[in-house]
């Protein structure tokens, strides 16, 4: 077998170049994308393919290419069992021996015609119009008059509610089957138009409490938000003030705010997998190309194979500063580097919130950095009870952000609404994809507020 590896701009051009070095027979054993491109970002694209021909296979395809054509048994004289002729005799073939076999007779058939049928009350009318049709004509004026009597018992009916005689009748409902009442959300909106309408029954309230635990919002927390609502409102007031209560308990913190005179330090923070590095280089890409300010980048994940490569290719593409810690002894000397700086980003290795150890870490190392925003970087995806724990442990390093991610891994966003209201920590911002810089999104409040509701992705 004969192995050979093939560089080229695209496919095409590779395949070009096996067919015409190893003929048509070859086949591809691996394909390799040669680029350097990081975070969607730059790079050259070029294809290495890796491709292979058996010559021994081709040469007996060869040679049976051209070997002589199969010769009939009947003209080899070969024959069957009793020494009898394979083949019977054919007056068309006088070659082959035997009696001839007459040719099978054309079968008689006659055409097949469905059968026309009718539904019985066409049969009917068919074979006497007469009586059947002056039956039918009696039973359907009977019908008729009966729809009318029923039409006007209906009509009577609804008269009879609207004018309240037929609810005179029934008990009102107590006032202790209402959800109970707290104290009102602060901030609401205040002397809303009363509805003409009933004021909502158990039944509506239950159904907002449904509408916000079917997004995975704990049912403590979508009681104690519905039952804050009081009044007599219509459905579309009664959602716009519930949107209103979920928005007071969502904080957001806004964009980054750069400082006069001084560089912000900004550091990512989260367990492993949360999506830190990518996102930092969504924010960096931002402020560096679209906003046109002077970034600098340091990197403390010195743990996870290949990430100092990858963050420094990123780097080289963007054209910004890059400075590697080891240990907290280093980041005075890195932060001197990064003078000048509009904005220095921090990346943080993944640290699990049950690891005391490298949680200590990670505190001795905020604690040198002393950084202006610390984003604690979660995924969307992470179940109610684990993404709880991980605010509740990462409080230690007094991370001042939440920033969560694969918001568009998930329709169901009741488990980040559970961690910010309990926290009360605000949240800067939201990614929806992989793309740099274009996934990413300031969080607001209203915006998450409505996706939340209708369960759908940002």
């Amino acid at each position: 077998m004969r192995i050979k590896k093939y560089v080229a701009k695209s496919m095409r051009e590779a395949l070009l170049q096996i067919k015409e070095e190893l003929g048509e027979d070859a086949i591809i054993l691996k394909t390799t994308k040669l680029q350097k491109k990081v975070f969607g970002i730059g790079g050259p694209d070029e294809i290495e393919v890796t491709a292979a021909v058996d010559e021994d296979a081709a040469a007996r395809k060869a040679a049976s290419q051209n070997a002589p054509s199969y010769t009939p048994l009947h003209l080899t004289g070969d024959t069957g069992v009793y020494n009898r002729p394979r083949f019977p005799n054919n007056p068309q073939n006088p070659e082959r021996v035997g009696p001839a076999i007459p040719e099978p007779a054309v079968p008689n058939v006659r055409p097949y015609f469905e059968r026309q049928t009718y539904p019985k009350q066409r049969r009917e009318i068919l074979e006497d119009a007469g009586p059947a049709q002056a039956a039918k004509s009696k039973y359907a004026e009977e019908e008729i008059r009966s729809l009318k009597a029923d039409m006007q018992e209906l009509k009577e009916l609804v008269k009879s509610v609207l004018t309240g005689g037929a609810l005179s009748n029934i008990p009102p409902r107590p006032e202790t089957s209402r959800i109970e009442t707290v104290k009102p959300v602060p901030n609401m909106p205040a002397n809303a138009p009363a509805s003409v309408n009933t004021p909502l029954d158990d039944n509506g309230w239950n159904l907002f409490v449904k509408l916000l635990t079917d997004s995975e919002v704990k049912p403590d927390i979508a009681k104690r938000l519905v039952s804050s609502i009081s009044g007599n409102f219509s459905d579309a007031e009664f959602e716009n003030k519930l949107a209103a209560a979920l928005g007071s308990q969502f904080p957001v913190s806004g964009p980054l705010k750069l400082k006069k005179g001084q560089p912000l330090v900004v550091a990512f923070v989260g367990p492993t997998g949360s999506g830190k590095t990518t996102t930092l280089a969504k924010l960096a890409a931002h402020c560096c190309l679209s906003k046109s300010k002077k970034i600098s980048i340091i990197t403390a994940d010195t743990y996870r194979i290949a990430a100092i490569e990858q963050i420094r290719t990123f780097a080289e593409i963007v054209k910004v500063g890059l400075q590697v810690v080891f240990s907290p002894d280093e980041v005075g000397a890195a932060l001197a580097e990064c003078e000048g700086s509009d904005v220095i980003f921090v990346d943080t290795a993944g640290r699990s919130q049950r690891n005391k150890e490298h949680m200590e870490e990670l505190r001795v190392l905020l604690e040198t950095l002393r950084p202006d925003e610390t984003h604690l970087v979660l995924s969307a995806t992470t179940k109610d009870s684990a993404l709880s724990e991980m605010v509740r442990n990462y409080s230690s390093i007094r991370a001042n952000r939440l920033l969560f991610t694969k918001l568009d891994e998930t329709a169901k966003l009741g488990n980040i609404f559970n961690a910010v209201s309990e926290a009360g920590i605000p949240v800067s911002y939201f990614t929806t994809g992989q793309s740099v810089p274009d996934d990413i999104e300031l969080a607001q409040a209203g915006k998450f507020v409505k996706r939340l509701m209708e369960r759908r992705i940002l």
